[in-house]
């Protein structure tokens, strides 16, 4: 175990008085949500946290499922979460739209997670014109005529949203176990066609962190960040100003863009056990 304080003082690494606990889901606390094996130590570190009465809270990259769906998979690992303690990039994405345009017409590109984030939002998800928003998500159904209405919407003006940011990641697909293109290759291929340029709407974005954060009432000061990725838990977390925990797992990380942000961790650490004693 190593730990770094980052010139904040003894006080940032003090996670007895840390009062709210995010964490990542896939490859923290299950191996992912189409593979949803928790890690005991996670399991051991939440009960842990449970007992000692802190709020629990997930946010995560998947876009492709919703917040109800995420929640559903988590829970039947043993994870005992309230449901509006998740938040996934589709929920940031939606509210990010609902921000900018209550009502806005959008076309959605995704396995289904997306697209019910949006409407329990209350967006006007739609297949037809005109369209105020698209936004990209993982979907291993699209089609050509799919990402084809996207190109043209964006063409005539319509701001691209890439709900999250992967190129590629591990999954099941009708019975099928393979690694499959993201969210960002999807939007790269519009991009190359329009000249746009797309907004990227997860972590690490700090703005998402942030949110989350005062949604759940507390301050950053007051919340740590566990997760797997130094690329986009660790370094969405530290620019929010979060501590920050990195767990080492197996090689299952998915490749994000973290640009010039801080991907060093407060804490590092093999197993989440290694955190119990800490609080």
């Amino acid at each position: 175990m190593s730990i770094k304080l980052k010139g904040l003082g003894a006080d940032f690494m003090d996670l007895s008085n840390k009062t709210l606990w995010v964490f990542d889901v896939d490859n923290t606390m299950i191996l992912d949500v189409e593979h949803p094996t928790p890690f005991e130590d996670a399991l051991k570190l939440w009960k842990a946290l449970e007992k000692k009465g802190v709020t629990l809270a997930i946010l995560t990259n998947v876009g492709r499922l919703s917040s109800r769906q995420v929640h559903q998979a988590v829970v039947k690992a043993g994870f005992n979460i309230p449901l509006e303690n998740v938040y996934t990039a589709g929920a940031a994405a939606a509210a990010y739209v609902h921000n900018r345009k209550p009502g806005a017409r959008c076309f959605i590109i995704g396995e289904g997670g997306a697209q019910e984030d949006f409407i329990a939002r209350g967006l006007d998800v739609t297949n037809n014109p005109p369209i105020d928003y698209v936004a990209v998500g993982a979907d291993r159904g699209m089609t050509f005529h799919e990402l084809n209405f996207a190109t043209k919407m964006v063409q005539k003006g319509a701001p691209i949203i890439c709900i999250s940011g992967s190129r590629d990641y591990p999954g099941i697909y009708l019975g099928y176990e393979d690694m499959y293109i993201g969210e960002r290759s999807i939007v790269a291929a519009i991009e190359h066609a329009t000249g746009a340029k797309a907004v990227t709407v997860g972590k690490p974005l700090p703005e998402i962190v942030v949110e989350t954060v005062k949604i759940l009432g507390f301050k950053v000061s007051d919340a740590v960040m566990v997760g797997d990725n130094p690329h986009s838990d660790i370094a969405g977390g530290n620019a929010a100003g979060m501590t920050t925990v990195l767990v080492h797992r197996p090689d299952n990380i998915i490749d994000f863009e973290s640009g010039d942000l801080d991907t060093t961790p407060s804490l590092e650490v093999q197993s989440l056990e290694e955190v119990i004693a800490m609080l």
